[in-house]
């Protein structure tokens, strides 16, 4: 391959200068079948694309200007490697290269005669990729693998940089320690966790990332981190860690084990993002709902007294006028403790237990006046909640059923669930990420079920509202989700949804 080379020569000996039906504008609108590499040749003046292809060998595509800034494209495929054939009697290959080098960063293979070994190393000083001796025999085959490994090799390097700079400019803090090594040191810390800790690089590879604990660090959370690692796990907490100028932050900390292909833990990657201000916000929100509670408590005291008084009066007086007074003392003492519950059941579970989930609703059955209604239950099924707050969920599910016909709008017999008008049986069943509550009743209207957890909503005017409230506030509580949809049967369906649960048998 010559640099004097008329291009469209047709030459069928197997080289670079090969061109197909020997003409260049044949191929020159990027037609070039399975095209598998395409390479760009320049010379002083100008310069060739030569493609590779699957089916047709190698084939000049392309012919013009030295832009080398926007190599020739072959189709969808453009250039990806480069490569110099020196001319004995124009500029040098290096010449050539440092005017591409100003203008592409494409790997660039010198393909020549022997070459002094000064002309070579200053070659490759100047950032050239590879060299390749021609054959004798005029063969390219080694020049073609050569230049699939450049341009390979080329792909692997940009990828490893973006990568590099990716991991470098990420927002959150990323370290990587060595598992083979005693004490686990850290090998790589990114930018991020120099931002966030104040530690530079210099400071932090080679230590074990203890040195960011101190004296308000909690031991527990300590444990679950050494355990995670003593079992080759995963782990995700939130620490108590300190930065270089001893200022402590909360930091989200995840930790991920990475195995070889052996199976072998080699590493561990761990990612750190400051939660300070989530927990500040955490603590005041608690605060704010400890305080409502003890003001619904002090509240609920102080006008139940009055209200017993009241009622206790009122059963003394034996007068059938009195009736309408009596209701409305009793739909005040329903109110008082819907409030008193919706003030206390918003607070966030912090310790689950395993419950039976048919054992929980069994018992929050027997606590409503269900009007002959049927209850199912599952068996074998084990929750991970708030005993006490479950039996609330289902308290207010089931009075909810047996009161308002599921709050739903539909008419039927004024609306009241009873034995022969309404819901017959309640049905609890395990789903796998949680539990339902169905009924065979009236159901609930689709465009009412968006609103029937807001705090006031009801469609019975002896109701307070709360009662599905509550049930959100301890939804919200256990960090699960609840949605209404219709039934099997028709009636109304209440889906718990991100709930841990368990089967036996």
């Amino acid at each position: 391959m010559t640099a004097g080379a008329d291009p469209s020569d047709d030459v069928a000996d197997g080289t670079v200068n090969d061109v197909a039906d020997g003409t260049v504008n044949d191929v020159a609108d990027g037609t070039v079948n399975d095209v598998e590499l395409a390479a760009l040749v320049p010379t002083a003046d100008a310069f060739d694309v030569r493609a590779f292809a699957a089916d047709r060998g190698c084939h000049v595509v392309h012919s013009g200007e030295p832009d080398y800034s926007q190599a020739a494209r072959v189709g969808a495929t453009a250039a990806t490697v480069a490569v110099l054939v020196p001319d004995p009697d124009g500029p040098s290959a290096l010449a050539i290269l440092d005017a591409l080098r100003e203008r592409t960063t494409l790997p660039v293979v010198l393909y020549a005669d022997a070459v002094a070994t000064d002309d070579l190393a200053a070659f490759l000083d100047a950032e050239a990729t590879d060299y390749v001796r021609k054959h004798p025999d005029g063969s390219e085959l080694v020049l073609e693998k050569r230049l699939r490994a450049a341009a390979e090799h080329a792909t692997l390097v940009e990828s490893h940089g973006l990568l590099e700079r990716a991991v470098d400019q990420a927002d959150v803090g990323i370290t990587i320690a060595d598992a083979r090594t005693d004490d686990e040191p850290l090998i790589y810390v990114n930018e991020g966790f120099t931002r966030l800790t104040g530690y530079p690089v210099e400071e932090s590879v080679g230590r074990n990332c203890r040195f960011l604990q101190g004296e308000d660090t909690d031991p527990e959370t300590v444990a679950t981190l050494r355990a995670a690692i003593e079992n080759e796990e995963a782990a995700s907490v939130d620490i108590r860690n300190y930065r270089e100028d001893g200022t402590p932050f909360w930091n989200h900390l995840d930790i991920s084990p990475v195995f070889d292909e052996d199976g072998e833990l080699t590493h561990y990657f761990g990612f750190q993002r400051d939660v300070t201000e989530r927990k500040r916000l955490q603590a005041e929100l608690h605060e704010q709902n400890e305080r409502l509670s003890d003001f619904a408590s002090v509240l609920s005291h102080d006008l139940r007294n009055p209200l017993a008084v009241a009622q206790g009066r009122l059963d003394a007086v034996d007068d059938p006028n009195v009736a309408a007074a009596e209701e409305a003392l009793s739909r005040m003492d329903s109110l008082i403790t819907d409030v008193l519950a919706l003030a206390r059941e918003g607070d966030v579970v912090e310790a689950t237990e395993r419950v039976s989930l048919g054992e929980v609703a069994t018992y929050a059955w027997s606590m409503v006046e269900t009007d002959g209604l049927v209850l199912d239950v599952p068996e074998g099924v084990v929750v991970h909640a708030d005993r006490e707050r479950l039996v609330s969920v289902f308290e207010n599910l089931f009075r909810n059923t047996v009161e308002h016909g599921s709050t739903g709008s539909r008419t039927r017999s004024g609306n009241t669930v009873e034995h022969a008008n309404g819901a017959s049986t309640v049905t609890v069943s395990a789903t796998e990420d949680g539990f339902v509550v169905a009924d065979d009743g009236p159901g609930i209207p689709e465009g009412e079920r968006d609103s029937v957890f807001d705090r006031g909503h009801t469609t019975d005017p002896d109701g307070t509202g709360f009662g599905l409230a509550i049930v959100a506030a301890i939804v919200d509580a256990h960090e699960w989700t609840v949605e209404v949809t219709e039934s099997a049967d028709g009636g109304a369906e209440f889906a718990f949804h991100g709930v841990d649960v368990e089967r036996s048998g």
